[in-house]
This record gives structure tokens, C-alpha cells and sequence, in this order.
């Protein structure tokens, strides 16, 4: 007994300094996998910024883009636009554009987006200030056109004497960045006071990581960087590096690192549950030395209970994987030399599988997907690679060029380097929904939007135009005399004159404006990006072309169209139903008026 009682001594002893230090190494283990992982993020970060960066000077030296400054002619400004989208290209950004020594951009690589920053004035961007007084400017912030968080980098343009005459700036879109983050929920991309510009946990974007002075709230709201946020705190202070916090009632060890001399930084925050798990060890070798002498017995009672509940699985599974009508397949996942999924080995697929995709049980064992479907899409392989690696399901659905029929899949991974997957074919109901949708918004005759389609998609440019503060035109049009062509001529007839007007409405209106038959005779059409003073253009061309339609031979009848337009002003805004009102007012009066010339 008292060699017993020393023994047990000696074990708790060993235990109690071996748990504590089993807790440092755990501590040391976090802290070096956080600063692994933070250097991968702000490597790629970095890279990406220090090239933009270098983008955006060479753009500036270009010949083309100080002419297109310095003369405004529309053939300089044809060649910067030439200039712009090659570099746009080239380092795969967002937008490259060309700002005026007064902050306005007067050419743009995305010219031809509906909201182009082209005629735009961003001189109360940092970026820009920093640029036309020489320096390079480099800025992180809400796009204030776009609302996406991008980086900005500008640098100065100057003419042949030194004179700094403009600023090239280069966009590159950041949301993207936060699909490295999703592994990593509490992983943030702060800027100096703490704002969480990017982050593993989409609803903390745009928090604070912890407590804003007032004063710099109001300074980050004027400067619109991060648009009109409250900045909620998340923590009670300033987090350091290599520190202990409290979230939530968690305990997490904090990593921190800057990324530029600007003091943006990445902070990566690890539970600590590790230091539990390994101090735990600890406690459970005590315990187990001291019930050594029990556990044979009971390892063999588990085992001889576990056999048989395994057994009995194996029979339960083998009826079930050839009977159940969804396919399944195991796969192993196949690396790269860099550690990156290339391709995936078939070990095992049930008849479903054979049924679902054509492909036979002899043909697939043992050998890779690239070997039976060469042409597989890399997504197949890129979905199934994270599962493998990772650990976590994912369901899905996703088209195989290969097979040609779309499959909804759930994807687990039985063991590291492994995936099963379970799918069904859903091409039917994909095709299905696709008609149903398109049935929903178009008219059948004309092929135009539908009053549902319209109304939708009208909607959304009121909104539009409520965030860009700029007016849109609606054109409100009848078909006159359509009732007597029907009466006389007979419906088909009748149809055909509305299929003229129809053409005759995409040549007047551009492929970018939503024309739509709202029912009947009625058309409308929301012509995106003109002035107010410029509706008139629209209607004369729109006149002209009937003029021209109805002096083709052989005409059996005049074709005639009523127009009213109505401009939506954002300062005064009103609903979609009520700005066709006024449109249709002012219409049925042209009608009136054409009546009592003819009379």
C-alpha cells in the first residue's frame, strides 16, 4: 500500500508539472500557427498591393495619358481609354482611370458601365491629394460609385516640363480577399483605428475591433472611406500582439501584424482551447497510470461490444449503398507538388452512380477523374479538395460540361485525403426553373419585358439613381390606331404593327435601356444615363424612323406612336406607379393634339 500510495505521488507530481508544461507548448504552438497564417494573408496581400502599386506608375509614364490631359481632343482622350484598358487587363484590376488636376475623371476603362466613374469628381479622396501633390498615394476604402471595398493606388502625371497636370489611378476590388478569411472566423484586416475592413465573419465587416473616439468617427464620415457606419466595438480595448483576450466569453490568443506603413494591420484571433486540450493530457496519464489494472477489462468488454455494432453496420451499409437511388462515389484526392488538389482517384461508386452518369463501375476503379473525363471543369475538383483537406461538408450544385447534366451533390470527407459524395441529377428542374423564370418576365409577342419584368428591374434603377443622385428619363408610348387596324385588317395585322414598333424602339433606344410592353398597346422604356434636356433627341429619332417605316411600299396602313416622357428626379423622388402616371398623362396629351391637327 505505501508503495502504491508513492507511486500515485510520484504520478500526480509528474502530472501536475507536466500539464503546466504541456499548457506553454500549446500557447507557443497557437501563437506560431496564428503568425503562419497571417504571414500567408499579408504576403498575398502585400504582393498584390506592391503590384498595383507598380502598375499605377507605369500607367502614369505613359505618353498617351498626359496628352489626353493636356489636349482633351477626343482622339488623345480614344488612345488613354486604349492605354487604360490594356493595364487593366494586364494587372486583372477592377477599373484604371485618368483624374484631372481637379479630382475629376475624364477617362475610364469602365466607360461603358452604367455607373462609369467617367465625369465623376473624387478630389476628396486621400488618394488623389496624396498623388497631385507628387507622392504616391495608396488607400484602402468603400468604393463611393461601386460600394466595394477596394485598395486604391494613384500616382502623379506630369507633362514634358515636370507639372504635375493629373493623376492616374489604378482600383482593385478586395470582397475576394475575404474568401482566404472564411477558413478563419475571427481573422480581420484592420485599418489604424481599428475599423474591420475584411474579415473571416461577414456580419463584423465594418465594426470596430475595439473602442472609436468620437472625433475620429466623425473624421472617418466625412472622409466616406468606410460609407455611414455606427463602428460598433467589439472589444474593451486596443488589442497587442501576442496577448490574451476575452470575446463572447471565450478566451482567444491574439496575433497581430502590419501590412503598410500607413499602420493597417491583421490580427488573427485562435481559441485557447488547445492549452485545454493539452493540459488535459496531462490529467488523463495520471488517471490512466491509476487505473491501469482496470483497463484491460474494460478495453475488452468495448471491443467484443464494438465488434459486433460494427458488423452489423457493415451489413446495414453494404444493403444500403446498393440500394439507395442516389449515387454515391468514394474518392481519394490526388496533390500537387505544391500541396494543391489536381485531380481525384475513384475507390468506390454504387449502381445509382453507373445509372446517374452513364459511366461503368469497371472503367472508374482505381483509376483518376482527368483519366475518364479529361475535360472535367476545375471547380469539380477545387469543391472536393477543400473537403478532403479541410475536413468540412459542403452541398452544392454545379454543371458537368463532361456528362452535360447539372447534379446536386453532398460532399464529406470519411478521413483526411478522402471524400464521399452523395448526388442526384437535377438537369430537369434546373431546365424548368430557367423557363418558368423566363416566361415570368417576357412577352411572348415581342419578346420585350413584361410589366412584371419592368416594374422589377425599374425598381432597381430608382435605387440606382437615389445613390448616384442622377435622373432618368421614362418614356411612356401607344400604339395609335391599333383597335382599327385589328377591326380592319385583322390581328395579325394587328400583331405586326406592334412588332414594328417594337423595332422601331430597340433602333431609337440603346441595347443598355429596358424596354418593355407594359400590355396591349402600351410600351415603356427607362433610358439609363441622359440628361433631362436630352429626351427630346430620343423622340425625334424615334419619329424619323417612322417616317421611314411608313414610306416603304406598299403600306396598308400609317403607323402612328404616341410619346410622353417623365423624368425621375432623385431629390424629388416618387414611385415607379407614379412616375408612369405622369408619363401616360403627358402621352394621352400628344395623343389629343395629333387628333385635332388631323381634324
Amino acid at each position: 500500500m505505501i508503495s502504491y500510495i508513492v507511486l500515485l505521488s510520484v504520478v500526480i507530481t509528474a502530472g501536475w508539472f507536466a500539464t503546466g508544461y504541456l499548457g506553454d507548448k500549446a500557447k507557443q504552438e497557437i501563437l506560431e500557427y496564428n503568425e503562419s497564417r497571417i504571414s500567408i494573408h499579408s504576403n498575398r496581400l502585400t504582393t498584390e498591393i506592391e503590384k498595383i502599386k507598380a502598375g499605377v506608375k507605369a500607367l502614369s509614364g505613359s505618353p498617351w495619358i498626359a496628352h489626353a490631359l493636356i489636349s482633351r481632343k477626343d482622339k488623345d482622350i480614344a488612345n488613354a481609354y486604349s492605354v487604360l484598358d490594356r493595364y487593366n487587363s494586364k494587372f486583372e484590376t477592377s477599373v484604371c482611370y485618368l483624374m484631372d488636376d481637379n479630382g475629376k475623371a475624364v477617362a475610364s476603362s469602365d466607360r461603358n458601365d452604367s455607373d462609369s466613374f467617367v465625369g465623376k469628381s473624387y478630389q476628396f479622396r486621400p488618394y488623389f491629394i496624396q498623388a497631385i501633390i507628387g507622392t504616391q498615394g495608396e488607400y484602402f476604402a468603400l468604393g463611393v460609385t461601386t460600394l466595394k471595398r477596394s485598395f486604391y493606388a494613384s500616382y502623379p502625371v506630369k507633362d514634358s516640363q515636370g507639372v504635375i497636370i493629373g493623376v492616374a489611378v489604378i482600383k482593385q476590388d478586395v470582397d475576394a480577399e475575404e474568401f482566404h478569411l472564411a477558413r478563419y472566423p475571427y481573422c480581420f484586416v484592420v485599418d489604424p483605428n481599428g475599423i474591420i475592413f475584411l474579415s473571416g465573419r461577414k456580419e463584423m465587416n465594418f465594426k470596430s475591433l475595439w473602442p472609436v473616439s468620437r472625433e475620429t468617427k466623425l473624421a472617418l464620415l466625412k472622409s466616406k472611406q468606410f460609407g455611414e457606419r455606427e463602428f460598433d466595438s467589439i472589444l474593451q480595448r486596443e488589442v497587442a500582439d501576442r496577448t490574451e483576450i476575452t470575446l463572447y466569453g471565450r478566451n482567444y490568443l491574439v496575433s497581430r501584424k502590419a501590412i503598410n506603413s500607413e499602420g493597417w494591420s491583421i490580427v488573427l484571433m485562435t481559441t485557447t482551447k488547445r492549452i485545454l486540450m493539452y493540459q488535459s493530457v496531462g490529467v488523463i496519464i495520471t488517471m490512466f497510470v491509476c487505473i491501469f489494472l482496470v483497463v484491460p477489462l474494460i478495453i475488452n468488454y468495448k471491443t467484443s461490444r464494438l465488434a459486433e455494432k460494427v458488423l452489423d453496420s457493415e451489413i446495414r451499409f453494404r444493403m444500403l449503398f446498393q440500394n439507395i437511388t442516389a449515387g454515391f462515389a468514394l474518392h481519394e484526392i490526388i496533390l500537387n507538388d505544391e500541396g494543391q488538389p489536381c485531380d481525384y482517384r475513384f475507390l468506390e461508386v454504387n449502381p445509382a452512380f453507373e445509372q446517374l452518369t452513364g459511366l461503368k463501375v469497371q472503367e472508374l476503379i482505381g483509376r483518376t477523374v482527368l483519366d475518364v473525363l479529361p475535360d472535367t471543369e476545375p471547380y469539380w475538383i477545387e469543391n472536393y479538395g477543400r473537403v478532403a483537406m479541410t475536413g468540412n461538408p459542403q452541398r452544392f450544385d454545379n454543371y458537368s460540361g463532361e456528362l452535360g447534366r447539372f447534379y446536386e451533390c453532398l460532399a464529406y470527407s470519411p478521413r483526411r485525403g478522402q471524400f464521399a459524395v452523395l448526388f442526384t441529377d437535377i438537369t430537369d428542374r434546373k431546365k424548368m426553373e430557367d423557363q418558368i423564370l423566363a416566361l415570368s418576365i417576357t412577352d411572348q409577342l415581342t419578346g420585350l419585358y413584361n410589366r412584371r419584368g419592368f416594374l422589377y428591374l425599374a425598381g432597381q434603377q430608382l435605387k440606382l439613381s437615389d445613390r448616384k443622385k442622377s435622373g432618368i428619363p421614362l418614356f411612356f408610348a401607344d400604339l395609335d390606331l391599333l383597335k382599327q387596324i385589328n377591326d380592319t385588317l385583322g390581328h395579325e395585322e394587328g400583331d405586326r404593327a406592334l412588332i414594328e414598333a417594337v423595332n422601331i424602339f430597340r433602333e431609337t433606344f440603346r441595347a443598355s435601356d429596358i424596354i418593355a410592353r407594359l400590355g396591349g398597346d402600351e410600351f415603356a422604356v427607362f433610358a439609363i444615363d441622359i440628361k433631362e434636356e436630352n429626351p427630346e433627341i430620343f423622340t425625334a429619332r424615334l419619329q424619323q424612323l417612322i417616317d421611314t417605316q411608313n414610306n416603304g411600299e406598299n403600306r396598308k396602313y400609317k403607323l402612328s406612336i404616341s410619346v410622353g416622357c417623365a423624368y425621375y428626379d432623385p431629390e424629388n423622388p416618387c414611385s415607379i406607379d407614379d412616375l408612369i402616371g405622369h408619363a401616360d398623362k403627358l402621352m394621352y396629351e400628344q395623343k389629343q393634339n395629333k387628333k385635332l391637327t388631323q381634324a
